[in-house]
């Protein structure tokens, strides 16, 4: 198996704000990284990748950073086997990823580390690749892609890596190192799944009312007294399901998700700008699959039905 350094070899597999913002900034501390560009690869050729630091409140720039990746390239077969695949393209097309991933992964050696949304990734990914280790990756942050290889920050936040089921705690506990010599707050997450459904708290009620209440930011959201009913009522759920699993969320963490969202101002969740755009909407892995799990374990989700019935009748009337 890969142990991982800064000077490990990575590919970074779908460059929109979570990549552009993560692998950035391992470039930026000497990682040689290898990006899977396609729309953005002319302007990532002539202009590297850009993050800029936001002050979300006054609407100022903190600070800028350029930083030239190691490679750009439209073709995986172009870089050939690396160390670690940092995969952060949106859930949706996963799929479609399997075939160019191939020349990227030797087996029993590539660390493959997921930064995605919802629940069910690393498990998708390791029936594809068995022998390798499946890590993933929980980014608690406020970024946009602005613009072709643009990402901008209103809240560093931190990331949380475990591995599937448990299995690669040595992996895990190398890449949290690596990510921390970027300048990244970073945790180790024993328990993988407990870091997910507490990741849901955020995602399922802010993504999710963002669309379903007509394409709001979250600070409305929070100022409307029924939407803050139901985003409370939604994390409620999440929580009890996540209990029925064995995974104990606290009152507090609940109130420090709702806390934290008030900082970060006019802030337009993922899910909402992918959904503005045209974009596929990860509504299976953030919504489907959390109810279904919830559910499975006798959990009561009448809010998560209801919200997860009006995302998929946005996106289909869209």
């Amino acid at each position: 198996m890969s142990s991982l350094s800064l000077s490990s070899r990575y590919a970074l597999v779908g460059p929109g704000a979570i990549g552009l913002y993560y692998g950035g900034l391992l470039a930026k501390e000497g990682a040689p990284l290898h990006v899977v560009a396609r729309s953005d690869y002319d302007a990532m050729k002539a202009n590297g990748v850009t993050i800029r630091m936001m002050d979300p409140r006054k609407n100022i720039l903190n600070a800028e950073y350029r930083i030239e990746p190691a490679q750009v390239a439209q073709d995986t077969a172009e870089i050939g086997l690396v160390d670690c695949v940092i995969i952060a393209a949106k859930s949706t097309v996963n799929a479609q990823l399997i075939e160019s991933l191939r020349p990227l992964i030797e087996p029993k050696h590539t660390v493959v580390l997921t930064l995605q949304n919802g629940m069910g990734n690393a498990e998708f990914f390791a029936k594809h690749f068995p022998e390798n280790p499946l890590l993933a990756g929980l980014c608690f942050v406020c970024v946009n892609r602005t613009a072709a290889s643009v990402v901008e920050n209103y809240l560093p936040g931190r990331v949380e890596i475990g591995s599937l089921n448990d299995t690669y705690p040595e992996e895990a506990q190398a890449a949290v190192r690596v990510f921390e010599q970027a300048g990244i707050k970073t945790k180790y997450s024993p328990t993988f799944d407990a870091s997910l459904w507490r990741k849901l708290c955020w995602n399922v009620p802010f993504n999710g009312l963002s669309i379903a209440a007509g394409g709001i930011t979250t600070d409305k959201i929070l100022a409307d007294p029924e939407l803050a009913r139901r985003v409370r009522s939604l994390m409620e759920e999440v929580q009890s399901a996540a209990a029925l699993a064995g995974y104990a969320i606290s009152d507090s963490f609940l109130q420090g998700q709702i806390d934290v969202t008030t900082t970060m101002g006019a802030y337009q969740p993922s899910s909402l700008i992918d959904f503005l755009d045209g974009r596929a909407v990860e509504v299976e892995g953030i919504w489907g699959e959390p109810l279904r799990r919830g559910q499975a374990l006798g959990a009561a989700m009448p809010e998560l039905v209801k919200l997860y019935g009006e995302i998929l009748a946005a996106v289909a009337g869209r």
